[in-house]
């Protein structure tokens, strides 16, 4: 299982891998695939009953964050956190990292301490069993190739930050192959603002040497996730928000490594 290191450590630089790496990927699928069946297929059928007939929220939380644990696992990441005691646990909030592969979600959502909806791609939606968990998670897909559903996913977003929850989102938009932090986007920043809670900024170190993107191979090895002080949205507003967006991005990058 995937340890927790409350310190923040700088790790080894992994190595490019064989036949071996390869081999792990697949097994990484492989353990995806068995998660959803064995444990995703009924969280999410349970948690529509209780949801209709007893209107209670939050059932899928606990064993979503046990399966991206093991999904985490398999993929052989060590876990290191720190900045957890910057948050108050009866705080929602926007947390907006950088992005640098697809065990980023998991480690967001397993190890932040909330339960963390998110914002997601439209394309998601294809992947089997995504469209009937995201309700139950609180995950709000945007469609950017229409503006009108854009807006509309934002102010759903907005609604449902006001509602006491959190959201985690990758202001980017994509994964990046050398750790450089791209431009933010800011339709998560206009759901901070509407629904009046903090930005959290959180750093992801090297989650892309574990699994780079598009390379088809996974290496074991330590990755880092450090949560830095919420930053307040009291006094942004549409007419200033890029003020917010480029501030919330220039605390993460420092503390980001690339090659």
């Amino acid at each position: 299982m995937a340890s927790i290191d409350r310190d923040h450590q700088i790790g080894p630089q992994a190595q490019e891998g064989g036949i071996g790496a390869r081999l792990h990927h697949l097994w990484t699928l492989a353990v995806a695939a068995l998660l959803m069946l064995i444990i995703g297929l009924p969280a999410i059928l349970i948690g529509h009953i209780v949801r209709t007939a007893f209107g209670v929220e939050g059932f899928i939380f606990p064993y979503a964050k046990f399966g991206c644990r093991i999904y985490l696992w398999s993929a052989g990441a060590r876990i290191h956190v720190s900045g957890l005691d910057n948050l108050d646990p009866k705080q929602g909030y926007v947390f907006v990292a950088n992005h640098q592969s697809t065990l980023d979600p998991p480690l967001l959502f397993a190890f932040l301490g909330h339960n963390v909806g998110a914002i997601a791609k439209k394309e998601l939606l294809k992947v089997p069993l995504f469209k009937q968990a995201f309700p139950l998670a609180n995950v709000v897909p945007i469609d950017r190739s229409n503006r009108e559903k854009a807006l509309e996913s934002t102010r759903r977003g907005a609604q449902a930050l006001r509602n006491g929850n959190s959201l985690m989102a990758f202001p980017e938009g994509t994964r990046t192959i050398d750790g450089r932090v791209k431009e933010f986007k800011k339709g998560i920043f206009y759901m901070a603002i509407e629904g009046g809670v903090p930005v959290a900024p959180v750093v992801i170190n090297d989650t892309r040497l574990v699994m780079r993107k598009g390379s088809g191979k996974c290496l074991p090895g330590d990755v880092y996730l450090e949560i830095l002080p919420p930053v307040s949205t009291a006094g942004y507003s549409i007419s200033n928000i890029d003020e917010l967006v480029n501030h919330v991005r220039d605390l993460i990058v420092p503390h980001v490594r690339t090659d």
